[in-house]
């Protein structure tokens, strides 16, 4: 009688074998489903089952993700390294040019706070100047009916002085903001 270990019969898988062999899911005629790719190839993909059913995948791959098949190449070497290459070239291509188009978009910011700060410097010279107009208009009405400049000549004294003054603000902005510009653009 021959010993049991030298011919081990064909159903019984080698040592150290795949379980799967056991349930017939690693064959796909022995599962009697011929469109599934064995259990080996099924990996740990998915909730840590294969694709098959309930059994737990055959490569012993992590719940969750784990391995991909029998196959644990490295990514680095799995891949053609001429794709490698070009990925990287694109990111070092793209990471370098995003620093100055930071820049470009803060010195945009930056300008467009200026030109606001300009606008609104012109908006009040304009409500001064028409307040103005308005008053001076009525203390010189006032100066005709009456016949006397006392209190109406200092009343367009002040008016002429309020006017004087938005000009000036709108030279200091308009100055300070071309200033802050320029000082950002040096900077970036």
């Amino acid at each position: 009688m021959a010993d049991e270990n030298e011919n081990p019969p064909k159903d019984t898988p080698p040592a150290g074998g795949n379980p799967a062999d056991e349930q017939g899911a690693a064959d796909p005629e022995k599962a009697g489903d011929k469109t599934s790719p064995p259990a080996d190839a099924q990996g740990g993909a998915g909730g840590g089952k294969a694709a098959g059913g309930d059994t737990p995948p055959a490569n012993g791959g992590a719940a969750g993700g784990g391995g991909g098949g029998a196959n644990n190449t490295p990514l680095s070497t799995a891949l053609n390294p001429q794709i490698v290459q070009a990925v990287g070239t694109t990111n070092h291509a793209v990471l370098n040019g995003a620093g100055p188009g930071a820049n470009g978009i803060a010195y945009q910011k930056v300008a467009q706070a200026a030109a606001y700060a300009v606008q609104d410097s012109t908006d009040y010279m304009r409500n001064i100047m028409s307040m103005a107009s308005a008053t001076t208009g009525v203390a010189l009405q006032k100066m005709l009916v009456e016949k006397t400049t006392d209190p109406y000549a200092d009343i367009i004294k002040a008016a002429t002085q309020a006017v004087t003054d938005a000009q000036q603000t709108f030279t200091n902005v308009g100055t300070a903001s071309s200033g802050v510009v320029k000082d950002f653009d040096s900077m970036a």
